[in-house]
């Protein structure tokens, strides 16, 4: 270090040409300042200075509490879009996007987020226009949610995602694999394990005496309902029956009373519901046909949306960590940009159920 220069001025120069030379890559973190004091043999206001000129600089991000953190070497030189159907329609989503924000913005990424672009009716349409929109403007990374429920939706799907990978875009499927399980696309995945989480779910109600399980679910579900309903059938192997002795039951959306009536024709009283969305309206009709739940008939969705808790009768359901599955994306897409080729990588994050008055204990005999 040159001596004629102010000591904090020498510490800055060095820690900016070490954090350009990568010794410490965008969002990782500098030594704490007590460190730098030892390495620098300095007071710790003079540390302080040289970090507070670096921030200035925007060559790193101070947080009280939270360390110094090195950026990227432009502000903003990485961007990512969220790429996902019905975004506004799904209430998990939200948070996840929210969180991918906030994460990726301390790790100097802007999201580029749908009100950003032109709303499209045709969902296809849409996704195909933003697709080429990330692909016009140098978009980095794409957080990609498969679009189901549309005519060769594989074959969509697989398009979209060579589309931007063929521009060097990089591609993290959150929720969901393009293919159905057990076939998976060679790409990052971030999501829950759904087959666990029927599988907890399932093992509940047995565990509270219920002897007649049945899934409902709307006919041609999703991926990840189908894997929920492949976790309940092995909580009823788990509980020496058979995975098909799982009743099976369609859910009618504009007539939940007829669902209703076939699970008490059926003399089901343990039902899981493919999500909150059809186990609320599905609670509503059973109440209304005079079920007593939940000491004759006990039921559980997924997600553990807002209004769950809020329903005449509360509603048990398997919580996802959205906050965790945003902040674990967002550093796996940064992961792929830096290491292009490095393996991919599927991440499971663990739910919990939570039990509320719809199942709240033994079924009475």
């Amino acid at each position: 270090m040159k001596a004629h220069k102010p000591k904090y001025l020498q510490i800055h120069d060095e820690l900016r040409e070490l954090i350009a030379k990568h010794t410490w890559p965008p969002g990782e973190f500098l030594p704490t300042e007590e460190e730098l004091c030892k390495t620098y043999q300095v007071s710790r206001p003079t540390i302080a200075k040289a970090l507070q000129l670096l921030a200035k600089d925007k060559v790193v991000h101070r947080r009280a509490g939270y360390g110094t953190q090195v950026l990227a070497p432009k502000r903003y030189a990485l961007s990512a879009g969220f790429l996902i159907p019905r975004l506004h329609e799904t209430e998990i989503f939200e948070p996840i996007c929210a969180s991918i924000t906030e994460t990726a913005g301390m790790e100097a990424m802007r999201i580029i987020h749908p009100a950003e672009v032109n709303p499209e009716p045709d969902l296809a349409k849409m996704m195909e226009k933003l697709a080429e929109r990330f692909i016009s403007t140098k978009t980095t990374g794409v957080f990609f949610t498969p679009i189901e429920r549309i005519p060769d939706q594989e074959n969509f799907n697989m398009k979209i995602i060579k589309q931007l990978t063929r521009k060097g875009i990089r591609v993290v499927l959150l929720d969901r694999d393009v293919f159905p399980w057990p076939k998976q696309t060679p790409y990052d995945l971030i999501g829950i394990d759904n087959i666990e989480a029927g599988y907890v779910t399932a093992l509940h109600l047995l565990g509270n005496g219920c002897k007649q399980l049945a899934f409902v679910s709307a006919r041609n579900p999703a991926m990840t309902v189908q894997l929920r309903r492949i976790g309940s059938g092995e909580a009823l192997v788990h509980n020496g029956q058979m995975a098909r002795d799982l009743l099976s039951v369609d859910f009618h959306s504009e007539e939940p009373e007829k669902t209703a009536k076939q699970l008490l024709a059926a003399k089901a009283d343990g039902i899981i519901c493919a999500n909150d969305a059809t186990a609320a309206p599905l609670l509503r009709a059973l109440l209304d046909l005079g079920a007593d739940i939940p000491h004759r008939m006990q039921v559980c969705g997924f997600d553990d949306v807002k209004y769950a808790s809020l329903l005449s009768v509360p509603l048990t359901s398997y919580h996802q960590p959205c906050k965790d599955i945003g902040k674990t994306a967002a550093r796996v897409m940064l992961h792929r940009i830096k290491y292009p080729d490095s393996p991919a990588l599927r991440i499971s994050l663990r739910g919990e159920l939570v039990i509320r008055n719809s199942s709240c204990g033994p079924i009475a005999t």
